[in-house]
């Protein structure tokens, strides 16, 4: 048996065993203590597409002065939408309707026409963003709490695009966003 010969078995057991132990580490920050595990996007809000029509960052705002509790909007009242209704296509639509389960009404204020490549915005400042109107939408006689963490559905039915149901999260309160991410790193 030549030298060569009897180092074959030898050179595949080490490249097995490399092979091995180079996927096990592969799948070591796969876990819960990954660094993305505790990355959340930079939109809190909903996104839905339906036909030409985007709906992006879609979420019941939260309230500016809020005392601690699980309620932020009490059953009977109301709560005030944002979202962007952009139209991708070069041919107008209008937003018809909006509805809610959970809530009597969905009132919405202001021109729902949304011309080809232009945009309708709710809870933001519109004259800040070329192409869009103002809208005011806001779910009205609330058939029961809104807490964060849960989503709300709305129908919004459109002219062309036809109905689209969008899940609406609560916005997180803005001193839970000041304070966050000032812990000084976080990384493993």
């Amino acid at each position: 048996m030549s030298r060569t010969e009897r180092f074959r078995p030898i050179r595949f057991a080490l490249v097995i065993g490399g092979t091995i132990a180079a996927l096990g580490l592969t799948g070591c920050g796969a876990g819960q203590i990954a660094q993305t595990a505790r990355q959340t996007p930079a939109v809190s809000g909903a996104n839905v597409t339906a036909g030409d029509i985007a709906v992006r960052n879609a979420m019941i705002t939260f309230p500016d002065e809020h005392q601690h509790g699980k309620v932020i909007y009490p059953r009977g009242g109301a709560a005030p939408v944002a979202l962007v209704i952009a139209n991708q296509s070069d041919t107008a639509d209008r937003l018809l309707s909006a509805s809610s389960p959970v809530a009597t009404a969905v009132q919405v204020t202001g021109d729902t026409m949304i011309p080809g490549e232009q945009a309708l915005i709710s809870g933001g400042d519109a004259t800040k963003v070329p192409n869009s109107r103002q809208i005011d939408v806001v779910l009205d006689g609330l058939t029961r709490d809104v807490s964060p963490g849960l989503d709300y559905p709305i129908v919004l039915v459109f002219e062309r695009a036809g109905a689209v149901t969008v899940d609406l999260p609560v916005d997180a309160s803005a001193t839970g966003r000041q304070t966050e991410g000032s812990g000084g790193g976080g990384g493993h």
